[in-house]
């Protein structure tokens, strides 16, 4: 019997900043959207009551030193499949909410598949981890939503939001074969997210973005973006594209589409001996966030906006580098 676990590893990484241009409003109407924001918040003042679900997370900083507390925000995705569970042609109109929705005489009998929504899963910072799920808005099995994401700062002026970005995947190795003969079935094989296996991609640093994202005092004390107005969206999309090595073979061919590759629609690698293509059922790939306890300032709030505008098939490979941008 095949067992498979998955495990979390988290290291700290420091790149290069990059400059993106500014969108002020929504960055991309007529598309399905979510917004999120992110708030600083006192060690001190205990833990946040969130059951997860919610679209507001809270990192920490230490109200004496005025330092944030090491964070990392762990982003990931679950392929969305969507099923008619009761056979009467609808979907998803009975949630498990022990209410009969559809009045059909039963209940929860039609709920919502698991990746259908976005929410953290862990929302405060106190312990130096936050998660967030991001939801799939295409409902074939094997085929993800692709996302654009942008960034800027709510909150009081000349404040500022700073974290490095890394991609991350799960890795499959066969670690026992009691026959010692492949493809039988009785082949073990261990799941993880591997340390070794983390790319750095970049940082994002609203301060130094060219975009405008940071809000400023005006002279006459209005607070404003830069150049007035609303403050403007930065594009951060380029930080979610990878490289990916499909053969195993080290090169990245552009021509096979190898390059700027969406992060959450890459799989694992396939374990050869095994039955079980691990590749069709391991965990997507996963973002990563740390914050950078140096640039961001303790009364900063960053609003995250994701617009849902396409979509992509899921494929196993290895991700290698970072995407162009």
């Amino acid at each position: 019997m095949k067992k498979l676990c998955v495990l979390s590893l988290s290291i700290a990484v420091c790149t290069a900043s990059t400059a993106y241009g500014g969108s002020v409003g929504n960055p991309t109407p007529g598309s399905p959207h979510d917004t999120l924001n992110f708030h600083l918040k006192k060690a001190a003042s205990g833990v946040v009551g969130c059951s997860g679900g919610g679209h507001a997370a809270f990192v920490r900083y230490d109200d004496n030193t005025g330092q944030v507390v090491p964070t990392n925000i762990y982003i990931s995705m679950v392929d969305w499949e969507q099923l008619d569970n009761d056979g009467d042609g609808f979907f998803d109109e009975d949630a498990p909410d022990g209410i009969d929705n559809d009045l059909d005489g039963l209940t929860d009998e039609d709920g919502v598949e698991p990746g259908a929504s976005t929410g953290f899963v862990d929302c405060d910072g106190l312990d130096g981890d936050v998660s967030l799920q991001i939801r799939d808005t295409e409902p074939e099995k094997g085929v993800i939503s692709t996302q654009e994401w942008f960034i800027r700062m709510s909150g009081k002026p000349e404040e500022n939001f700073a974290f490095w970005t890394n991609a991350d995947q799960v890795t499959c190795v066969l670690v026992e074969d009691p026959d010692g003969v492949p493809l039988t079935g009785d082949e073990v094989v261990d799941c993880s997210y591997d340390n070794s296996d983390w790319v750095q991609l970049g940082d994002v640093n609203l301060s130094s973005y060219d975009g405008g994202c940071v809000k400023q005092v005006k002279l006459g004390g209005k607070n404003s973006a830069k150049g007035g107005g609303k403050t403007p969206f930065c594009d951060m999309t380029g930080e979610f594209e990878v490289d990916v090595d499909v053969n195993g073979d080290g090169i990245i061919d552009a021509t096979a589409g190898e390059q700027d590759q969406y992060l959450f629609s890459i799989s694992c690698v396939d374990v050869p001996e095994t039955i079980e293509d691990e590749s069709a059922t391991c965990p997507l790939s996963r973002m990563i966030w740390e914050m950078d306890e140096e640039n961001t300032t303790t009364r900063a709030k960053a609003q995250v906006f994701v617009g849902h505008t396409g979509t992509v098939r899921v494929k196993g490979g290895k991700i290698t580098g970072k995407g162009s941008k």
